[in-house]
């Protein structure tokens, strides 16, 4: 009796799959940590608010932003280099993808030099991820064969580089926007772009049928 034979899938792009894989969790745990940790503080200032007497301008408040700072900063800095890393990779091989991330890691450590400030220097880096990723998205609609992805057809690969462009917006409202009138306008397009990409990707299917008109 003959047995068969399942399909084996390449070593090297099995690696890329898994790498691709764990740069995606990782960078949905980090945002899900900061939605948490956002979530406890507004409703502990909130609370504050009305138990603690002039909270805003009391040491309690000091105390309070000096410990939020403190939790959301390791998870805002590991945010921005996994996007570093996993944004450039739809454009570039592996060592490519060192230089190109090496290039941006150096544009924000120089902005971080000649303002004096960590959160203009990560800012600085997740712009620099964000317009390869506008890039990653242009080339993706015009159907160029040389990006990468996990997901298979178009509307699919759409679907992914407009999420991953979403978490870029949402990491650059922690970091740069938080006390900016623009906070809010930019939070949702970071969500409606996170949310489209996410509908595209898991509906590729009846996306696709229903721009091909049914068939």
């Amino acid at each position: 009796m003959e047995e068969l034979e399942t399909p084996r899938v390449a070593p090297r792009t099995a690696s890329r799959r898994g790498w691709d894989f764990a740069l995606l969790v990782l960078a949905v745990a980090l945002l899900g940590g900061l939605g948490i940790q956002s979530l406890a503080g507004t409703l502990y200032s909130w609370w504050a608010t009305r138990t603690v007497e002039s909270w805003a301008t009391s040491p309690a408040f000091a105390f309070y932003i000096q410990v939020m700072n403190a939790i959301a900063a390791p998870m805002v800095i590991a945010l921005a280099i996994v996007m570093g890393l996993c944004i450039p990779k739809r454009l570039f091989s592996r060592g490519a993808l060192a230089a190109a991330s090496g290039i941006m890691v150096l544009f924000g450590l120089g902005s971080w030099a000649a303002t004096g400030s960590p959160t203009t220097g990560l800012a600085v880096y997740l712009l620099g991820a964000a317009g390869v990723q506008v890039s990653v998205v242009v080339m993706t609609i015009a159907g160029a064969s040389s990006l990468r992805f996990l997901a298979e057809g178009r509307v699919a690969k759409v679907g992914s580089a407009l999420l991953h462009l979403g978490f870029l917006v949402f990491g650059y409202v922690v970091v740069a926007l938080q006390k900016d009138a623009w906070m809010l306008p930019v939070f949702w397009v970071g969500f409606v772009l996170a949310i489209g990409g996410s509908a595209l990707t898991f509906y590729a299917g009846g996306v696709t049928r229903a721009l091909s008109g049914g068939r």
